[in-house]
């Protein structure tokens, strides 16, 4: 039989930029062996008006270092929004954004931003090798003649086959 991937969050880390985001606050939350939910929530002091989010994988080798991974892509997230583009990972992006988050709408973003019970489902994602990774959401919000730092989410995970219980059903 074929056992099936699974992608558990095992921490995560959020930063920000003090001139734009203030009440920082992230939290895995174990649900059982396969499964981690993220909660975050942020107040922003301003307004995103053009959000560019830089995704980049790493994956943690032999020696214990994260080493870039297939993936480092820069997305305008209100085109992705607007269907404008269509860069896959933007719309996976997306896709979890609009599931679990108020930042579920067009741009631009203000207030307080919320995840609630967030997980990476494996219909969304790629399958990867089994191992640990570091998945990195950099925001900068960008205009015509500028760019800010507005904050950092890395979420650490661990792709791994399904854990099965050992209990046979009706039996206690």
């Amino acid at each position: 039989t074929q056992s099936q991937l699974v992608y558990k969050i095992k921490n995560i880390e959020c930063v920000g930029n003090p001139k734009h985001v203030k009440n920082i606050s992230c939290i895995v939350k174990p649900i059982n062996w396969n499964l981690s939910v993220v909660n975050m929530e942020c107040t922003l002091l301003g307004s995103l008006i053009n959000p560019m989010t830089r995704i980049q994988v790493f994956q943690k080798d032999y020696t214990n270092q994260y080493k870039p991974f297939l993936i480092d892509v820069n997305i305008n997230m209100c085109d992705v929004i607007v269907r404008r583009n269509f860069i896959p990972y933007g719309t996976i992006l997306w896709k979890i954004f609009k599931r679990f988050s108020n930042v579920n709408h067009s741009c631009p973003y203000k207030g307080q931003l919320i995840c609630r019970d967030g997980y990476l489902d494996t219909q969304l994602i790629p399958p990867f090798p089994k191992g640990l990774y570091l998945v990195s959401l950099r925001v900068v919000d960008t205009n015509i003649t500028s760019s800010e730092y507005v904050g950092t989410a890395k979420f650490y995970l661990q792709s791994m086959d399904m854990v099965k219980s050992k209990k046979k059903p009706g039996v206690n």
